[in-house]
């Protein structure tokens, strides 16, 4: 009698054991769907070893985690407000944040997602491969066909009538207003990042120290005095300008010549954006972040291993850095 009793105590103890089990796993999946769907992942902390995109923000003080998502990267962020921001990605990805939650937009395409930029919230454009361009119109998005198969890089604009797009080859692209033309670039190095102070002082970088300037007429070869590849570009007005590349390199431009900044870091730079002259930030790979400050770089406090590709901000207190996995990814 005493070994029945034993026998049914110790499946019972089993069928309790596989219930809390089961419970748990059930849960998991739960979680994981709504999160991916209702944005339930944000601000979630300890998750960032596991998830596949991340989306950081910086009060003025501290770096924190934003978001968490799974089955996506993110490569570019842009915004008008603190509650009207757009983050990209991979297969077409557009987040939506207003002020509360992100949500996902229909972008109508599959392909990778690498740069976006808008003049106001009714008027948004977002470049990737094979040619793709969107337009937001403030509902929806909708494809610009460009009839190219170039993978287009990044986008930037002084107003609504004038725009630029890079990407590989040296392909340039121009909108004035009515319709995207092709400019003559003069290089066939693959070009990463673009910005202008106005018009007629435009500039792109590239691929093997590739440096372009943009005079409102033509193109025009720099010489940076590095073979590295260049990767992002921004600056203050036409004598204050930043290139970050591989290697942890930064260049800046004094309105004279063209001299290397010390980084502190080996790591590749990937984009660079400031608020102002003494509040810029840099960010690459392996979640490095750099903060200038009108005289010497120094490193922020490290909150993930993952590959920051994009920032955005509207003033020095309201920063945020969009990245991806690197075990995910590749």
């Amino acid at each position: 009698m005493l070994q029945e009793i034993t026998l049914v105590n110790a499946k019972f103890e089993k069928i309790v054991t596989a219930y809390f089990i089961f419970s748990a796993i059930f849960l998991s999946c739960i979680h994981a769907i709504l999160g991916n769907e209702w944005g339930l992942e944000e601000r979630y902390e300890g998750e960032s070893d596991r998830c596949d995109a991340v989306i950081l923000h910086y009060d003025g003080k501290t770096w924190n985690h934003h978001y968490h998502g799974h089955n996506q990267f993110l490569t570019g962020i842009y915004g008008f407000s603190d509650n009207d921001i757009f983050a990209i990605g991979n297969h077409g990805l557009i987040l939506h944040y207003n002020g509360d939650s992100w949500t996902r937009q229909e972008s109508h395409t599959s392909y990778r997602l690498n740069g976006i930029w808008g003049s106001k919230r009714n008027d948004v454009y977002s470049v990737g491969d094979y040619g793709t361009i969107l337009h937001y119109n403030g509902t929806e998005w909708k494809i610009q066909p460009l009839g190219i198969d170039d993978w287009l890089s990044c986008i930037w604009g002084l107003h609504e009538k004038k725009i630029f797009i890079i990407g590989s080859l040296g392909k340039i692209f121009h909108y004035g207003g009515v319709e995207w033309k092709e400019q003559k670039s003069n290089t066939t190095s693959w070009l990463r990042g673009v910005w202008g102070n106005s018009g007629t002082d435009v500039y792109a970088a590239g691929d093997y120290g590739t440096l372009l300037h943009f005079n409102g007429k033509r193109w025009e070869k720099l010489n940076p005095k590095t073979n590295k590849r260049l990767m992002g570009i921004w600056g203050t007005d036409e004598k204050n300008i930043f290139v970050v590349g591989a290697d942890g390199l930064i260049l800046h431009y004094d309105g004279r010549k063209w001299f290397r900044h010390a980084s502190g870091t080996t790591h590749w730079l990937r984009k660079i954006w400031g608020a102002n002259d003494t509040n810029v930030f840099a960010i690459g790979d392996y979640g490095v972040i750099l903060h200038y400050n009108g005289k010497r770089w120094k490193r922020q406090k490290k909150l993930t291993n993952y590959h920051l590709l994009g920032i955005w901000g509207n003033r020095e207190d309201n920063v945020y850095v969009v990245g991806l996995n690197p075990k995910s990814h590749y």
